[in-house]
């Protein structure tokens, strides 16, 4: 079975409605230290190739989790993480295709190339992220039993988030991750308390406990001639996808920006007119923020603080082209100048 829609499955780091997904100071650009640049490529082949199993604590908004993943690398990947507190769920990929189930709601499939279930590894291999982010190697610490590399990713400007690794010191896996704002504060954080590395897990641990009974995600249109533009968004994000939901109004858009790391989906949908307003709301690393005026409402949803969502939403403009359309409705509740494609 396999099943059509493109939108991220639930997973135990996220929010539900996440499916819908010291500032540091200026630092010049510059190449980073090899020794950093190769711990962090060893990262991202352990994450995929190696095979392990183990439990970790996952932190978010001050509530913890406990999980258990098992994981087998090769092809096709396979991993399962499954929830050992509270209501009873799990989540079972193999290669694009994830299983999820949580308490009584029926197994369902999502088809998500490129996922992983093991939250907060960020990758840094594009040509472009190192403008925006500087790699800095620490200290040594033992996390799991495993003598760790710590590695701090840190921001170069407000509008991104910070990351701090321990990195197992032979396969460069991740044994901790903590995602940390402009204060150095925690907003999520991972944290491995037993790990077997290099232990194949069986096939009876890698499968989902049932077979998937419905398809999740909502049907989307890829849209080639985009109504909308985010007119100011922040160095480094760039537009990768712009889609309409099946059935949609008129006008409606979900426009995915990213830096790399960081990603903002951006809805754009008609409302009733009537008084304008601005309401946000954030828990761990999740901020949103949706902005009304004029006929249309604006909803910004990202990894990123609350400044990057406002300077995008509060930004949003017809595209030239499409502004003729979309006359009649009024526009995207922000003043002119009018954006170019």
């Amino acid at each position: 079975m396999r099943g059509t829609a493109r939108n991220p499955a639930p997973t135990p780091w996220r929010l539900p409605w996440a499916v819908l997904f010291t500032i540091a100071a200026a630092i010049p650009a510059q190449a980073q230290p090899a020794g950093e640049a190769v711990d962090l490529a060893r990262m991202y082949a352990a994450v995929r190739n190696l095979d392990y199993e183990g439990t970790f604590v996952y932190l978010r908004g001050g509530q913890p989790d406990a999980m258990r993943i098992f994981h087998a690398g090769g092809e096709p990947e396979r991993e399962r993480i499954v929830g050992l507190g509270g209501a009873p769920a799990e989540y079972a990929r193999v290669g694009a295709d994830i299983v999820c189930e949580s308490g009584t709601s029926p197994a369902t499939l999502f088809d998500n190339p490129g996922a992983r279930l093991l939250p907060l590894v960020p990758d840094l291999r594009g040509s472009e992220t190192a403008k925006y982010y500087n790699v800095v190697g620490g200290t040594e610490d033992r996390v799991a039993g495993y003598v760790a590399r710590r590695v701090d990713v840190v921001p170069r400007d407000g509008f991104r988030y910070g990351y701090r690794l321990w990195l197992e010191r032979e396969s460069g896996f991740p044994l901790r991750s903590t995602i940390l704002d402009g204060s150095r504060r925690v907003l999520e954080e991972y944290l491995f308390v037993t790990l077997d590395l290099g232990k194949r897990p069986r096939d009876t641990d890698l499968a989902a406990s049932s077979p998937a009974s419905a398809v999740g995600g909502s049907h989307e249109d890829v849209v080639r001639d985009p109504r909308w533009t985010v007119h100011d968004a922040p160095p480094g994000f760039v537009r990768v996808k712009v889609e309409r939901a099946a059935g949609a109004a008129e006008g409606s858009e979900h426009q995915v920006y990213t830096d790399g790391i960081a990603n903002v989906s951006v809805y754009v949908e008609p409302r009733a007119p009537g008084e304008g307003s601005e309401r946000g709301y954030s828990r761990g690393m999740v901020n949103i923020l949706t902005r009304e005026a004029g006929a249309w409402r604006t909803t910004g949803i990202g990894d990123v603080p609350r400044a990057t969502l406002e300077r995008m939403v509060r930004s949003v403009r017809p595209v030239e082209a499409a502004e003729d359309r979309l006359k009649d409705r009024g526009d995207a509740g922000t003043s002119p100048p009018r954006a170019r494609q």
